[in-house]
């Protein structure tokens, strides 16, 4: 299991473009120094917050985690202090951009994820950039409540059916897992769209798909999405 930790900032509109930029040139650099990886940065376009902005960044573990920490290993290496020194001067200013921050942890199953973070040692290869359809796509965020003993069915009808179909029209199932902090019964999907446009049209899966989609739609007992729009180019545009 990895770990991904979602954060919320409260920016103020003008200094928005400013903490983007210092982010995907200094921050999100460094974190791939570090083994890590931001797969999903932007603003709520429905369903949270107006007046912040998101990061989406992901861990091996929490040990990967700690390291990276001002207290962490990583950043009291002199020899990766050193190798991360260009990135951590760009970012410097970043805190005085933030009035606010707020955090969620996220448990993700590695088999049905995306993401590839790691324990990274100064001189291994950098982690690779994410995958992203760029700015102005969609990362949908899905909180499913099921009911009583039916986790291992919807697991398996969404990896065997309803996730292949998305990725036949398109879309990318980018992670899978439980909020650590929500009850115990709560999953999280996080599953990336092109366009506000293409999550529209793909609410209603069609074909033999429709069948197992109202199948797994039974168990679900509560629902609640929110809708990131990517405001970066930072990553690998698929």
């Amino acid at each position: 299991m990895g770990i991904l930790v979602q954060r919320e900032f409260t920016v103020t509109r003008d200094h928005r473009q400013e903490f983007e930029r210092q982010s995907r040139l200094g921050t999100w650099v460094k974190m791939r120094h570090n083994g890590a990886q931001m797969i999903g940065f932007g603003g709520w376009a429905f369903g949270g917050r107006g007046d912040v902005v998101v990061t989406h960044s992901t861990y091996a573990d929490f040990d990967h985690w700690t390291a990276t920490r001002p207290w962490g290993a990583f950043t009291t290496d002199p020899e990766r202090a050193e190798e991360t020194r260009h990135a951590s001067a760009i970012f410097a200013g970043r805190p005085r951009l933030i009035n606010h921050s707020r955090t969620k942890i996220i448990d993700y199953d590695n088999e049905l994820s995306e993401p590839t973070p790691f324990y990274r040692n100064s001189g291994d290869e950098l982690a690779s950039l994410p995958l992203t359809y760029g700015p102005q796509s969609i990362l949908a965020e899905c909180r499913y409540r099921l009911r009583s003993g039916s986790e291992a069915e919807f697991r398996e009808l969404s990896a065997e059916t309803l996730w292949p179909w998305l990725r036949a029209h398109d879309a990318r199932m980018v992670l899978y897992g439980k909020d650590l902090l929500a009850a115990a019964d709560e999953v999280v999907e996080l599953t990336a769209y092109r366009s506000i446009s293409e999550w529209h049209q793909l609410l209603n899966p069609t074909g033999d798909t429709k069948q197992v989609s109202a199948k797994r739609q039974s168990l679900i007992a509560d629902r609640q999405t929110r809708l990131l729009m990517v405001q970066t180019d930072f990553g690998e545009k698929v």
